[in-house]
């Protein structure tokens, strides 16, 4: 690195955190990557520290072994055919420059959207909101890093498909007098598939597992292993493989999201990491499971992430680290 590149860092992991930006650019050159290398070997704790922090964020480890193998088969094929352009990578151990096809399926940290999300008809970033009009009557608005797809007209005159993410779904009373037949709305989520004339629920899709939870009027749901009919404050969870009975909840907390907010009611700190890491980029990881075990009974503006951070520190002595690119150790 040189002087022109970063200003001298005035401790081993100052340093360490402007190597690891510069090699996260994707402009550092062989050269560089060189240097770093005898730098890790001159500062080993150091080294250490960050090597376990990207094993942490999953981006070492499996991930490296196949961006290399990607990597080295691309470049065979630059070899045989002359094509490609000389690249520069550094190959550090434990962070490496990604190879493009994986970049844009899976961006790390999510610092940029990835082709589900460009290809998506409708998609929100981390942290980000918004709502979409289906009609004059039916409204979607999205929650963070969510990805929706409008049904084809021959599959609904109203419908959405939840690829990722959450989405609450008004679908509002007409208007008095209105002499047309209303239309249902159709939202598909996995392997189910819901239906509600003049409803309001909230749908949320993580991996292929599905939470479905009614705030108002009445929602049918269609899935191979069974149907459901939600009445308000019900929930149903279901994934590919089967549906769970309909239980009651709070709405207020499941909505929560829409009003900037963040509901926890005895919930284990793992899960509430899990959910600060949906709305905040960059991320928060927890080393200790002991840690994650904690329950928190709690509530706090989805603009205020970071001092929910602090207030884990301060409530269960947990050790807080904090490395470029907003990553947070909790340990």
């Amino acid at each position: 690195m040189t002087k022109a590149q970063a200003e001298p860092a005035h401790d081993a992991l100052d340093e360490a955190s402007a190597w690891l930006l510069r090699l996260r650019s994707g402009e550092a050159s062989q050269a560089e990557a060189d240097a770093f290398a005898r730098w890790c070997a001159d500062r080993p704790q150091a080294a250490a520290l960050l090597r376990d922090t990207w094993g942490s964020l999953r981006t070492a480890a499996t991930e490296l072994a196949h961006e290399e193998r990607t990597a080295a088969a691309w470049a065979d094929v630059a070899r045989r055919e002359r094509t490609m352009r000389t690249g520069r990578r550094a190959f550090i151990g434990f962070a490496v420059a990604a190879g493009a096809s994986w970049l844009a399926v899976r961006p790390p940290l999510q610092l940029w959207p990835s082709l589900g999300d460009l290809a998506a008809d409708y998609h929100t970033g981390t942290g980000e909101q918004r709502s979409v009009a289906l009609s004059s009557r039916v409204t979607v608005a999205m929650n963070t890093q969510t990805r929706v797809d409008v049904l084809p007209a021959s599959d609904a005159a109203h419908g959405i498909e939840v690829v990722a993410g959450e989405a609450e779904i008004d679908a509002a009373t007409p208007p008095a007098g209105r002499a047309t037949p209303i239309q249902p709305v159709t939202v598909v989520a996995g392997k189910g598939r819901m239906q509600a004339t003049v409803a309001r629920f909230n749908v949320r899709r993580t991996g292929s597992q599905v939470c479905v939870t009614c705030l108002s009027g009445t929602v049918a749901l269609a899935h191979p292993r069974g149907a459901r009919t939600l009445k308000t404050d019900d929930q149903v969870v279901y994934d590919d493989r089967g549906v769970q009975p309909v239980t009651r909840t709070d709405p207020a907390a499941i909505s929560a999201w829409r009003r900037g907010m963040l509901v926890f009611n005895g919930v284990p700190l793992s899960d509430v990491i899990e959910e600060i890491n949906r709305y905040r980029p960059g991320r928060v990881v927890l080393r200790r499971a002991a840690l994650g075990a904690n329950r928190m009974q709690a509530q706090f503006p989805i603009t205020r992430l970071d001092d929910v951070i602090d207030m884990v520190g301060r409530l269960y002595g947990a050790h807080i680290t904090r490395l470029p690119g907003n990553i947070v150790l909790l340990s």
